[in-house]
């Protein structure tokens, strides 16, 4: 028999509000977001990406100690006193230079891929874009190499340093290679437009593709990131589905069914079947597709490592509650924002991007068997812990579940996103690790602050 379970008072009017709310995620089936019956996934049979690169970066930021000050009283909840935040957890924007200088730094590995005398084209889509080292890289290949440059942001995004690129002209004069800028997003049925893609040569016959939890910010530095640097053919599924969704943003964008149709559509008409060991999905359109992985890879794992921003998905919430009360449950860790602690006990939602619902979700789970730990970060700069993958050990091999999206429901419905089911070894592996890492780097809940007390970071 499973424990009772205790909810935060702060969630226990919102779970029930929202139970009504979500009626899209009760798990029957629908066109987008909620998975369907049917087995689906598929572990290293039929044809594999034939890669000439691919390479998963960590942001995993370099961030001094943080140590509370002489006023500042701080206890954990199992009573202990607290000195200082975790080291390379908590960060401040002096950390950033330290941070991206390393070799490993995805910034510096996007920024030698726009230095590289080889590109001539770019297009990338973001749900925001602040980034400004980023941003003059471009820039400088705008006005030194006449690159040709196509972004898309959400509508409703900061667009401070857009119009910083916007204004860049190219070297030769030319008027068709000045930077281009379109807004998507909050259209008829579509909610953010959160796919984050950087391609480079989109068309050539061998594009860079790049796909990230992280936006063209912070994301790539000081969040808690991972980032997927890919040199493939051209005539790759893999390849011809993101210039499906590249086309898609620019010019069937208009509400839910006119972009899913386009990219089915643009799909099956390359001709070239999808590769078995990376397999992406593109919502709207793809979100039920990408959520019956989710729902097959829990119900056949041994083990399930989740990296979590939000966490709201009924999919993930009833597939795990149904293994935990079923016999021989999976170990499942999951390594979250502290946002979610802090949401759950009382914060605004105008100070944190988190709700009750999710920490009473958290809490739920965890009474039946989730062990879960919390990135401590610095809520007050915005730097998050904003990875969502999920690494799935079963019987038949190892996969992992990473891309935009958080795991909510709109995510798998109304928002732009791109989403990927990823068998290559080496890659699961990598981020297997990563896991490791951020867990080492958590905070179990009996050691976190009774209050929400930031040290000074000046």
């Amino acid at each position: 028999m499973r424990a009772a379970r205790h909810v935060a008072p702060f969630a226990i009017a919102a779970l029930a509000a929202l139970a009504t709310a979500c009626g899209s995620e009760d798990g029957r089936a629908s066109p987008d977001g909620d998975a369907v019956e049917g087995d689906v996934q598929e572990f290293g049979t039929g044809p594999k990406l034939a890669y000439e690169e691919y390479t998963v970066l960590f942001t995993n930021p370099v961030c001094r100690k943080y140590a509370y000050g002489a006023n500042q009283q701080v206890t954990s909840n199992a009573g202990e006193t607290l000195t200082h935040k975790p080291e390379n957890v908590f960060c401040a924007a002096s950390d950033g230079a330290a941070s991206s200088a390393r070799d490993t730094s995805p910034q510096k590995k996007l920024i030698d891929w726009i230095r590289d005398p080889e590109t001539t084209e770019i297009f990338f889509t973001y749900l925001s874009f602040s980034n400004k080292v980023v941003g003059a890289e471009i820039c400088k290949a705008v006005e030194e190499r006449n690159v040709k440059v196509t972004f898309v942001l959400d509508r409703e995004t900061d667009l401070g340093a857009a119009n910083t690129l916007l204004a860049c002209q190219p070297g030769n004069g030319d008027p068709n290679l000045k930077p281009r800028m379109e807004l998507r997003g909050h259209d008829a049925t579509i909610g953010y437009a959160h796919n984050k893609v950087f391609m480079i040569n989109p068309r050539s016959a061998s594009p860079r593709i790049v796909f990230s939890s992280g936006n063209l910010s912070s994301g790539v530095v000081l969040h808690h990131e991972n980032w997927h640097f890919l040199r493939v053919p051209a005539r790759t599924h893999f390849a011809k589905a993101h210039v499906c969704m590249m086309d898609g943003m620019l010019d069937h964008y208009r509400n839910k069914q006119e972009y899913g149709s386009f990219i089915r559509g643009c799909r099956d008409g390359a001709g070239i079947g999808e590769e078995s060991d990376i397999k992406t999905f593109f919502v709207p359109g793809d979100g039920g597709r990408a959520g019956q992985h989710i729902r097959d890879g829990i119900r056949g794992a041994s083990s399930i490592r989740i990296a979590a921003h939000r966490f709201s998905y009924s999919v993930i919430r009833r597939e795990l509650d149904a293994r935990f009360a079923a016999g021989n449950p999976p170990e499942v860790k999951l390594v979250a924002d502290d946002d979610i602690w802090w949401a759950g006990h009382g914060a605004a939602r105008d100070e944190f991007p988190n709700t009750a619902d999710e920490f009473g979700f958290v809490e739920q789970l965890k009474a039946d068997g989730l062990q879960v730990r919390y990135m401590e970060t610095n809520h007050a700069a915005r730097y998050l812990h904003h990875n969502k993958f999920i690494v799935f050990k079963t019987p038949q091999g190892e996969a992992a579940f990473a891309g935009a999206g958080n795991f909510t429901g709109t995510a798998f419905t109304d928002n732009f996103e791109n989403f990927y089911w990823i068998t290559i070894p080496s890659i699961v592996k990598a981020m297997k690790d990563q896991h490791d890492h951020l867990w080492s780097l958590g905070t179990p809940e009996e050691n976190l602050p009774t209050t929400n007390i930031l040290p000074p970071t000046n």
